[in-house]
């Protein structure tokens, strides 16, 4: 009895821990959208990733330890995957509703079978199909193409989803051999070092405007405590619980969209939003399973 209850306990404390950070993100996105009227995107990918720098440093401190060539190449693909991921929602928000974005990244998990398939050569299962069909009918009701338009920043929010499945996959593969917080600062260490070619190559300027270091700051800080809840989501229950609750984070930049900005989905873009999140409900169960 004691062991259901403290199992219960814990499932109780992911479920909470999950739902926060689908809020926190939510403002993040919110905070992100306004502050990319006045500065580029680069810059403040930039900022967010040396303010989490700061943070995480005094973490590793005197605990750093020699890694292979191997778990390096990781890191590398893991960094890339999450700058990539970043960049492109945020370039994303500057075009289409807040709602769009944040769904169209949460879309990672549809991605992911194919970024296993690319990554390690293993073929999807005939029973990862069916949902991931209706996952992608889901992104179609979302984008709504026709034949004579698509938009195309639709699309890149769309990559964003692809960046961020290639970040889940190799955190995966790293999580057996190093702890989250290295992890977290390589990555966060290589994403600076390529913002800040991207600040260089284009001719953008560091030096943040003081009307923005409010937005700039809730980003950051918002950034940090988003993956820091998201990792005890997981240490207190499965992916099959935290990634389906995760999607509330849909609904709460849908209402942010529709305060702010006036944005209000139409019929067929909730009818994929729902079809996306059953794709993702159906999919962790199967692991669950398994």
């Amino acid at each position: 009895m004691a062991g259901l209850a403290n199992e219960a306990d814990l499932l109780k404390k992911g479920i909470i821990a999950t739902v926060v950070y689908a809020f926190i993100m939510s403002i993040m996105g919110v905070a992100a959208k306004q502050v990319q009227q006045t500065i580029p995107v680069p810059v403040l990918v930039f900022w967010q990733s040396v303010f989490c720098i700061i943070v995480l440093y005094p973490q590793l401190y005197g605990h750093w330890q020699r890694r292979s060539k191997e778990v390096w190449k990781i890191h590398f693909l893991r960094s890339v995957g999450g700058f990539s991921g970043f960049l492109f929602y945020y370039l994303a928000l500057n075009h289409i509703p807040l709602v769009e974005a944040t769904l169209l990244r949460y879309c990672a998990p549809l991605c992911v079978p194919f970024v296993v398939l690319v990554m390690h050569k293993i073929t999807i299962p005939k029973a990862r199909w069916l949902p991931l069909i209706i996952g992608f009918i889901g992104v179609s009701l979302v984008i709504q193409p026709s034949i004579d338009h698509i938009d195309p920043w639709q699309i890149v929010g769309l990559l964003s989803a692809v960046g961020l499945a290639f970040s889940m996959v190799t955190t995966r593969m790293l999580s057996h051999q190093v702890s989250g917080q290295e992890t977290m600062i390589v990555y966060f260490i290589i994403s600076a070092l390529l913002s800040l070619l991207l600040v260089l190559v284009r001719g953008d300027s560091l030096i943040l405007p003081m009307s923005t270091w409010p937005l700039v700051l809730t980003v950051c800080v918002t950034l940090y405590l988003g993956m820091y809840l998201y990792t005890k989501a997981y240490s207190f229950a499965p992916a099959s619980i935290v990634s389906p609750v995760s999607y509330v984070g849909v609904i709460f930049s849908g209402l942010w969209g529709w305060a702010i900005w006036g944005h209000v989905p139409n019929a067929l873009a909730v009818l994929g939003i729902v079809f996306i999140f059953f794709s993702v409900l159906i999919s962790a169960r199967m692991v669950r399973r398994r």
